[in-house]
C-alpha cells in the first residue's frame, strides 16, 4: 500500500514538475511577444485593405531574428510540454 502511494506522488510530482515548466515557458512567450517588433500590422493592414507590405522583401536581421527564434523555440516547448502532460494524466491518473 506505501509503494502505490509513493508511486503516486511520484507521479503527481513529475505531472506538476512538467505544468511548471509549461507554466514558465508560457511567461516567456508572453514578454517575448511584448517585445518584439510591432511594424508589421497585417490585421490592420488587411481591414484597412492597405498591403503597402505584401510584396516587400524584408528578412528578419539582428534582435528581430533572434525574437523570432526564442518564440518559436518556446512554443516547440510548449507544445511538447503540454502533449506530455496530457498523456501523463491520462495514463497514470
Amino acid at each position: 500500500m506505501t509503494i502505490n502511494l509513493l508511486a503516486a506522488a511520484t507521479n503527481n510530482g513529475l505531472i506538476l514538475a512538467f505544468e511548471i515548466i509549461a507554466f514558465v515557458v508560457s511567461i516567456a512567450m508572453i514578454a517575448v511577444g511584448l517585445i518584439q517588433n510591432k511594424k508589421s500590422q497585417t490585421g490592420l493592414s488587411a481591414l484597412n485593405g492597405g498591403n503597402e507590405e505584401l510584396f516587400s522583401n524584408s528578412k528578419e536581421r539582428g534582435i528581430e531574428r533572434i525574437l523570432s527564434i526564442c518564440m518559436l523555440s518556446f512554443g516547440a516547448v510548449l507544445f511538447i510540454a503540454t502533449i506530455i502532460i496530457c498523456i501523463l494524466t491520462n495514463t497514470i491518473l
